[in-house]
């Protein structure tokens, strides 16, 4: 009897340590620039497949500006999130990290896995065809699908993180994962338009509300 209220006092305390690290650490500052990156890089992308003539070098340039946009938004959440961390005394690893970061990995390693394969496809198939800058080509198929796979991966990660995470995270979530559906179902020819509101403007926003609600 006694072995077992320990167990559950040891609980109890590893939840109230583990708490804070949930609520006080999200950086709403963090999730705008983000949303800033990703609006910087539908601008870039769509410069790219406007004006540049050759498509596969099109494909590589855009591959391209999505890799900067993530490695620099990822950068920024960490950065700005460690100088919370660093704020109020936290470590830099915790059980709870670890936790986001196995949550985290299959779906990205997944949604990336599918993309390069698309991409893949894309570029064997654009050699038999005749690509105009700024023009849709036959060859594409599959391509229009990637935005709605980046939101539908990235929002079912953001559900399951939101499991313990304040209430935010999982309306983000429930936001890209409705969001990549009806993109999938409507909107697969209207990919700068679905990402700059999606990965741009719902960052922006869910941004500015963590930060009047839990701070910068």
């Amino acid at each position: 009897m006694d072995a077992q209220k320990a167990a559950e006092e040891l609980k109890i305390i590893r939840q109230l340590m583990e708490r804070p690290i949930r609520f006080s650490t999200m950086s709403g500052l963090a999730a705008i620039q983000a949303g800033a990156w990703t609006l910087i890089g539908v601008a870039a992308d769509r410069w790219i497949f406007r004006n540049v003539q050759e498509w596969n070098q099109a494909l590589v340039l855009g591959m391209a500006v999505w890799a900067c946009v993530f490695v620099l938004s990822f950068v920024g959440v960490v950065l700005l999130t460690r100088r919370r961390e660093i704020a109020q005394g936290m470590p830099f690893w915790s059980p709870v990290k670890r936790r986001i970061l196995s949550t985290i990995l299959p779906p990205f390693i997944a949604a990336l896995g599918l993309s390069l394969a698309i991409c893949a496809g894309v570029w064997e198939d654009a050699g038999h065809c005749m690509y105009v800058p700024g023009k849709s080509i036959a060859a594409v198929g599959q391509w229009y699908l990637i935005p709605a796979i980046w939101m539908l991966f990235y929002g079912v990660t953001l559900w399951q993180l939101g499991q313990f995470s304040p209430v935010e995270v999982k309306v983000l979530g429930g936001a890209f994962i409705l969001a990549g559906l009806a993109t999938a179902l409507l909107w697969q020819m209207e990919p700068y338009l679905t990402m700059g509101v999606t990965f741009g403007g719902f960052h922006i926003l869910y941004g500015v509300v963590v930060w009047i609600r839990h701070g910068g």
